[in-house]
């Protein structure tokens, strides 16, 4: 059940990611540059959880 409370959450995290992307609009590549890789690193631990997650 936790664990399916993680993948909720880091969902939100990759949306709020998404949108705050689409906000930059590429007028601040660095922190444009942050956010992918938050968004990527997001996207690594979800697929550890779900893993987690299908073992239990």
């Amino acid at each position: 059940e936790h664990f399916a409370g993680i993948h909720t959450n880091l969902d939100w995290v990759t949306y709020h990611c998404q949108k705050s992307l689409a906000l930059i609009e590429g007028d601040n590549p660095k922190l444009s540059e942050a956010i992918q890789s938050l968004g990527e690193s997001v996207k690594t631990l979800d697929e550890c959880a779900q893993g987690i997650y299908a073992t239990l």
